[in-house]
Order: C-alpha cells, then sequence, then structure tokens
C-alpha cells in the first residue's frame, strides 16, 4: 500500500501566546519516525507539509499514493484550521486516516461535544460558556471552577491559574483568553477526583476499548493542581501516565461512555475521551479528543494513547499500522 504522510509545522501562532509554539514541533521528530517504521513494514510512503500549496500539490499527487495518513494538526505553518485539511481531502476524494472535517468541527467546539454527548446520555462537568468577561454567572457554576478556551487541544491556553477560586479571578481569565484566543472562554465546575483517558480506535460496531490511563501528578499533593496543564504537558513538570487502577463497575461505565461519545460525535478510526472520576465513582467527561497523539514514548515524546496501546501489547508500530489498516478498510481499500 502506498502511504502519503501529511503534516504541518507550525511557525507562526495564529491565536495564544509565544509560549504555546513548545508544543507545535514534536511533529518534526515523530513524522521520520513513523516513515522508517512503515517503510521497513514494506509500505510505499511519502511524506507532505501541509503549506499554503497543499489544494495543489494534492491534485498533482492524487493516484500516486493509496491512503492519507493525516498527521496534520494544522494549516499552512500556523497553529490555526486544522479542519482544512481533512475538508480539502474529503473534496478530492482522497481516503484518509482519522477524523472527518465534521467531527473535527463538532469536537473543537469544547461546548457543542459536551451538548452531543449528553444529549446520548454521557455525563458532562457543569459549565457555562463566556462571550465575553461580563455575562452574568450561572447558578450552575461552583467554586473552584476551571476556564479554557473553547476551541483549544493539547492543554493549549490551560495553565495552573486557569482553576479559579472565585469570580474575580473567573473573569479575569475569561478575558485573557478571549483576548489571547480569539474565541469564547468555556468555565467549568472543577471535578475534583482522578484524571483518566480511555482511548479507542475502530468505527461503528467493531471499537476496541484500551484500558483506562491515569494520569498522577506526583509533585503535587493539591487536588487544584491535578490537571493536564500546560505546565504539566509542555512545560516540564513531571506527571506519569498509568494503567488506571479502578473498579470494574467504574470501568464498565468509563468503556460505554467512552463508546457513545464516539459514536454520537462521528469519531473515525481512533480518539480518546479525557475523564474526571470522583471519589466515589461519579465520572464526568471533559472532552473528545479526535486524532490524539499517536507518537511514540521515546525521543522526550508522550503520547497517551501510545501508552494505552502498550497495556495490550501493541507497540507504537502496531498502533501505527492498525490505524492505518482500520482507515483502509473502512475506505474499502483492503
Amino acid at each position: 500500500m502506498k502511504i502519503l504522510v501529511l503534516y504541518n509545522v507550525a511557525r507562526d501562532l495564529g491565536v495564544g501566546v509565544a509560549s504555546d509554539i513548545i508544543c507545535e514541533h514534536e511533529i518534526e521528530i515523530i513524522v521520520p519516525l513513523v516513515e522508517e517504521l512503515l517503510l521497513a513494514r514494506g509500505y510505499e510512503v511519502e511524506t507532505l507539509e501541509t503549506t499554503q500549496n497543499l489544494w495543489n500539490d494534492l491534485v498533482r499527487r492524487i493516484g500516486t499514493f493509496d491512503l492519507v495518513l493525516n498527521m496534520a494538526e494544522s494549516f499552512g505553518g500556523g497553529n490555526t484550521d486544522e479542519p482544512l485539511v481533512p475538508a480539502m481531502l474529503e473534496a478530492l476524494r482522497i481516503p484518509f486516516t482519522g477524523a472527518s472535517s465534521l467531527n473535527m468541527q463538532l469536537t473543537l467546539d469544547k461546548e457543542k461535544s459536551k451538548l452531543v454527548c449528553q444529549g446520548y446520555g454521557v455525563p458532562v462537568t457543569p459549565y457555562q460558556r463566556f462571550d465575553s468577561p461580563d455575562e452574568v454567572l450561572q447558578s450552575n457554576i461552583s467554586f473552584p471552577a476551571i476556564v479554557k478556551p473553547i476551541r483549544q487541544e493539547g492543554s493549549i491556553g490551560i495553565y495552573a491559574d486557569c482553576v479559579v477560586k472565585n469570580e474575580t479571578e473567573l473573569r479575569a481569565k475569561v478575558a485573557h483568553i478571549i483576548s489571547n484566543y480569539f474565541q469564547q472562554a468555556i468555565v467549568e465546575s472543577f471535578i475534583v477526583g482522578r484524571e483518566i483517558s480511555v482511548g479507542v480506535i475502530g468505527n461503528g460496531t467493531n471499537l476496541i476499548v484500551l484500558p483506562p490511563l491515569e494520569f498522577q501528578f506526583p509533585d503535587t499533593q493539591d487536588d487544584l493542581l491535578k490537571i493536564r496543564s500546560f505546565e504539566y504537558k509542555w512545560g516540564g513538570q513531571t506527571e506519569k501516565m498509568v494503567r488506571a487502577d479502578l473498579p470494574s463497575s467504574v470501568i464498565e461505565k468509563l468503556v460505554d461512555f467512552t463508546k457513545t461519545a464516539f459514536r454520537a460525535t462521528e469519531c473515525r478510526d481512533y480518539a480518546r475521551m479525557d475523564f474526571r472520576v470522583t471519589p466515589d465513582g461519579e465520572i464526568y467527561l471533559l472532552e473528545v479528543n479526535y486524532n490524539p497523539g499517536i507518537g511514540p514514548n521515546s525521543h522526550g515524546l508522550n503520547n497517551t494513547l501510545t501508552k494505552m496501546a502498550s497495556f495490550t501489547g501493541r507497540g507504537f508500530e502496531d498502533l501505527i499500522e492498525g490505524i492505518i489498516l482500520i482507515a483502509a478498510s473502512r475506505e474499502k481499500l483492503v
């Protein structure tokens, strides 16, 4: 099979603060490793950066490959417009792995994905969208609360000080997000508990749910700092990814909620759901992550889905090839 690997290297920030650029360059490590492993497994491989010339680049290459492995997390050398990549592929009727443009648009918006998942019976954190810092605070929001950009991934815009203890702190953080990320803020009641992530690969009724993973934060005893903040994910603070030790009844609910959220938001091939689990076993969906990172957990990288796959004996190479074969089957290429 001939594989075209699409990727983007963000050199300019369309939204955000200067430190956000840190997370944009691990793709330069991952793509050569993916190319090497696919070549070793007998695939023909070409890589292509998603520059502003992407449409013309794809048109010229039509017929020279069978499937796109879409690893582009943004477009045109910036850190925005990621859904344009699958939209172009769809318009050109090119088969590709992972999220469709519809799935991206839906799940990028934390409010819209919560509304959909809640409608299908998945419990979500109490939340409120803020279009401006001056909006009336709704009664369903309790303190402490956490303030996030409504359409960012990868812990972008989520710092330790996003956990706020009063209305003054809340409004200041909402104002910061709106002015720096050019989007609404979403405010959620902070759920004290364990940070759990559940991965899934497959499509339709043929879904494989990977064992739940727990993020642990050994550097702090403060419950309000036990979140996957930018400082933990990209800033060098220590977090641990371990197989979650949970009661079977909780795991069963997590599996059910993960499958439901996957189908409700029209995920494809692979995805990851993030939850908070309270000490008494209540579960709250935080967000749906399409196309989660599938790089290795080597070379200084930390990739959650890859770690989950390792709990079942799958290596980085197996995960990548598995996703390609799942997408190829969905596209009726195999």
